[in-house]
């Protein structure tokens, strides 16, 4: 259940704490108060899409956050224990941030979460029913979907062993059209064995191309190399007066007065190791200098396998490693090809009986979904008839037959049904599809007795309706009050309304209430209880606040609602 928003500079909302209860939670106001900025703001922290248009003007970041109380959640407490997050008090704190340059941070409990965790926890915890959803239930292809999620426990297991063997199925198919004819497979083995034994052939090692390469710049840089090595090679050992004959000298000259002198001794000792060093660098540089003299016959075989090395990476490689690589999946496919024959067979026999496995379970899948089909179709024609439309039919079909003969053409990993939602409002009146056929009002009260049918069905805790009442009035206002009050006792509802019906209804009312203050304009909200209910009742029958013929009224509606709850 949804226990308090805590919302901060969204929209005209400077901030706003909003403490709800169980039961029928109804928010009124005027036009243009802000009401939909309560609901923008709730889907705003359950994960929908942000738009940064919404930060209050003047402002850098907007927030919102939700507490909740998950204590009869059991779906919500599986999700947290797969991502880790501790709820040992039963209260869940989800909070959501948007800057205006586009950031987004989405935390549960303290701890940070993607929004596509934040999404799968609140689908567990909320259902909000607005605009859109209307709009969903006109399009057809949305239709199987709210079936499923209808029947989605009973059909569990046939639509989770659909998804494998529909996989299964589509992976031994995937591996025969690769065969292809037997004639295209002993092409294959030919290429392959081709390709396969001209990498072979070049016996590439791993890092060679680098080390020719290293190899080849030193010998076109042979004479340059030699010549810089030799000069440093007899600058320290060979020239009149180098490094060695020097320090040969200086040694001398120390060593004429070591004893007069005792860290003489220490210096000479030094001097020593570096005529060692000095020596040894010397004859490094000798034999690296004569290691880089020109060889003809070993530049002409560099030159070779480089332009080797690359052709072949044109064909098959951008490097000596990806070639090698290369060759290994093609040795793999190789010996794919080669027992081609025999493949064949056993792949054709393997999805002969994936296929009859996958045909077997879309069909029970089917069978379920026409028996549930005509279950919900039973209770939403019930719940209209108390929300006043005592004639309607409904029905679904299906166009996909379980005896079609291309049947295994038309299946997915959902089956082959493709459901449609049939309706009539009237009687003697037949069914035709349901998005063209129904009214704006009709379909405000479709969509109530579906929400009510899958009250039972989707687990959530709390339910969130934005004007669920347009373009309904008079009785039937009144049974669609009764009707969320009904919900609302099983379950928190909010909702958004301009009926007093429905605000009468509520066991928790909220004035949505817009003013302006240093030139600012800001929404804010109260709870409304005593006197200030009756205004505001007076106020949605349509008479003037201090009306005492609209204040009457007003009375009478609510004792009416609290007979009714009693």
């Amino acid at each position: 259940m949804l226990q308090r928003l805590d919302i901060k500079n969204f929209a005209i909302i400077s901030y706003l704490q909003v403490e709800l209860g169980g039961g029928l939670n109804v928010f009124s106001g005027e036009t243009g108060a802000g009401k939909s900025i309560i609901i923008d703001s709730i889907n705003f922290v359950l994960g929908k899409r942000a738009d940064k248009s919404l930060i209050r003007y003047g402002e850098t970041q907007a927030s919102v956050c939700a507490t909740f109380d998950i204590s009869d959640c059991a779906a919500t407490k599986e999700v947290l224990q797969n991502i880790d997050i501790d709820n040992d008090d039963d209260i869940l704190c989800i909070k959501r941030t948007m800057t205006a340059d586009g950031k987004n941070t989405c935390s549960v409990n303290g701890a940070k979460i993607t929004l596509s965790i934040l999404r799968e926890i609140t689908s567990t915890l909320v259902d909000v029913y607005g605009q859109h959803e209307s709009t969903a239930m006109l399009d057809d292809d949305n239709h199987l979907a709210v079936l499923d999620e209808y029947c989605k426990d009973e059909i569990a297991e046939v639509k989770n062993a659909q998804v494998i063997l529909y996989r299964q199925y589509r992976d031994t198919l995937s591996k025969l059209q690769k065969y292809g004819s037997m004639s295209q497979v002993s092409k294959n083995v030919d290429l392959l064995a081709y390709q396969i034994q001209e990498i072979q052939d070049a016996d590439l090692k791993q890092g060679e191309e680098e080390e020719l390469l290293s190899t080849r710049k030193i010998m076109n840089n042979s004479q340059k190399i030699i010549t810089s090595l030799s000069t440093a090679y007899d600058m320290l050992s060979q020239d009149e007066g180098c490094v060695l004959e020097r320090l040969a000298v200086s040694t001398k000259e120390l060593e004429k007065i070591s004893d007069d002198v005792g860290e003489v001794e220490e210096y000479l000792e030094r001097m020593d190791g570096c005529v060692s060093e000095l020596k040894d660098l010397a004859a490094s540089f000798q034999d690296l200098a004569q290691s880089c003299e020109f060889d003809e016959r070993q530049y002409e075989y560099i030159e070779q396998r480089l332009d080797l090395i690359r052709r072949l990476k044109k064909k098959y490689g951008s490097s000596v490693e990806e070639i090698l690589q290369y060759r290994d999946k093609l040795q793999e496919e190789y010996d794919f090809y080669c027992d081609g024959e025999a493949q064949i067979e056993i792949l054709q026999r393997k999805l002969e009986q994936e296929q009859r496995l996958l045909i077997d379970n879309s069909v029970s899948l089917s069978v379920l979904r026409r028996k549930y089909a005509k279950q919900l179709g039973d209770k939403i024609v019930n719940e209209l008839a108390e929300l006043g439309m005592k004639n309607c039919q409904f029905d679904t079909k299906f166009f996909v037959e379980p005896t079609d003969d291309d049947l295994i053409d038309k299946i997915t990993a959902d089956g082959f049904d493709q459901p449609i939602f049939l309706f009539s409002a009237n009687a003697g009146q037949p069914v035709r599809e349901l998005s063209k056929i129904i009214s704006g009002g009709e379909l405000s009260r479709f969509m109530l007795a579906v929400k009510s049918t899958m009250a039972g069905a989707d687990g959530v805790d709390s339910m969130i309706f934005d004007e669920i009442d347009s373009g309904i009035s008079g009785r039937t206002a009144q049974v669609v009050a009764q009707k969320l009050y009904q919900i609302s006792k099983c379950r928190q509802v909010l909702a958004i309304t301009h009926l007093p019906q429905l605000a009468s209804m509520a066991d928790h009312n909220y004035l949505i209430d817009k003013s302006v203050k240093d030139g600012q304009t800001s929404t804010s909200l109260t709870k409304l209880d005593g006197d200030a209910l009756i205004e505001e009742l007076a106020r949605l029958i349509g008479g003037s606040q201090s009306s005492q013929v609209a204040i009457a009224h007003a009375r009478e509606l609510k004792q009416q609602a609290d007979a009714y709850k009693r």
